[in-house]
């Protein structure tokens, strides 16, 4: 297939909900970094028909896919483009998915320790029938509970009970027959508020007899209940970055060594699993702004109005929280990602200024030695 200088890429996938639009964010962020492409979306319900059509009017040269109907990616698994599917629902029979994926063991990992720190010895999980990331959240989270020596329980919900009054009903019921206080995950942010309904609904104090804790940190979901909802931040931009990256070897157009800067999954605390100030809440708010943004110059006053809080009241919160400034935080974060890509050798000093906003190499250069006292070049040996 002929590739043309500028190469025509479609994503065929959801773009509503957080976790699909998260992971378009990474992939287009990923324009900076050697994928000039013409890039186009279809839609994950689209027919055959339609995206043979799209594939020949738009002269597509590679694919990335999530969430499609089986017989469509078996389809595209089989035809002459190179494709990176990444896991949605699909089952462990889906051999097809040869892209990225959250990384589910954190989940378990982080959500264990944060519940031995609480001293739990009773734990649960909400789980969805049939959807293959719920199934590997589960599985994750019964070994770090095993191998603490920690009861565990499981609710398995049914496809016709998710996202249902029912699931919080169903939830209500297993959780009036488990051990207090406990410690609960939910596979995602959604479960995890029908388990705060449940927990209301059963005049259950929360955190007290319930910690509970979702997934994604979704924060428009996670802030919206009167308790703020806990939850471990996958930092789903990485997986789009990753993909991108991916097709962009399969196509030549990146080099073999590359890999888009990655940030591990965190897990964000609110009042869901602890107790915690009000410093507290402003400090982590502010940390994960930082965190999903780590090449951006964030100015204080923006840092301050995305965490609905004065300057003043910022400062305060870092004071209580970390020996550094919000200023110092933001440095920090910059030129950490900033070596990191620098390490990577695989984009010229040039490309890796503009992505982190510098007007050119000699600006970087000069924050990097002003922050490390280092040269940027000492980073690439």
């Amino acid at each position: 297939m002929q590739i043309q200088s500028k190469p025509n890429i479609l994503y065929i996938g959801a773009s509503d909900g957080f976790f699909s639009r998260e992971i378009l964010r990474g992939i287009l962020s990923m324009r900076h970094e050697g994928c000039d492409w013409n890039f186009w979306c279809l839609p994950s319900d689209s027919s055959l028909e339609d995206l043979k059509d799209c594939l020949q009017m738009r002269n597509v040269d590679g694919i990335i896919a999530r969430g499609l109907p089986e017989n469509i990616s078996i389809y595209l698994s089989k035809s002459s483009h190179p494709c990176v599917f990444i896991r949605a629902g699909e089952n462990d029979s889906a051999a097809y998915i040869n892209g990225p994926h959250p990384d589910d063991e954190m989940v378990g990992k982080l959500a264990g320790e944060a519940f031995s720190i609480l001293n739990l010895d009773y734990w649960g999980f909400i789980h969805w029938k049939g959807v293959m990331w719920s199934e590997a959240r589960k599985n994750f989270f019964e070994t770090h509970a095993a191998a603490r020596g920690v009861r565990n329980a499981v609710l398995s919900l049914e496809k016709k009970d998710q996202l249902s009054w029912t699931s919080v009903k169903e939830i209500a019921t297993w959780l009036n027959k488990i051990p207090k206080p406990c410690g609960i995950l939910a596979c995602n942010d959604k479960a995890g508020l029908d388990v705060l309904q449940a927990c209301q609904m059963l005049a259950l104090r929360v955190p007290d007899d319930v910690a509970v804790i979702g997934v994604d940190n979704d924060r428009l979901i996670c802030e919206s209940s009167t308790v703020s909802l806990s939850s471990i931040d996958l930092k789903a931009a990485n997986t789009g970055r990753a993909a991108a990256v991916q097709l962009g070897k399969m196509l030549g157009i990146i080099d073999a060594s590359s890999a888009p800067p990655i940030s591990e999954a965190s897990y964000i605390v609110r009042q869901s699993s602890q107790k915690v100030d009000n410093h507290q809440l402003i400090y982590q708010k502010a940390l994960d702004y930082i965190s999903s943004r780590p090449l951006r110059n964030i100015k204080v006053t923006e840092l301050a109005k995305a965490c609905g809080v004065s300057r003043r009241s910022l400062e305060r919160a870092f004071a209580g929280c970390d020996s550094d400034s919000p200023a110092a935080v933001i440095r920090k974060s910059r030129v950490e990602t900033i070596i990191e890509l620098l390490q990577e050798k695989s984009s010229s000093i040039e490309s890796i200024a503009g992505q982190a906003g510098f007007s050119d190499a000699a600006g970087l250069s000069n924050f990097v030695k002003r922050i490390t006292g280092k040269n940027p070049g000492s980073f690439r040996q």
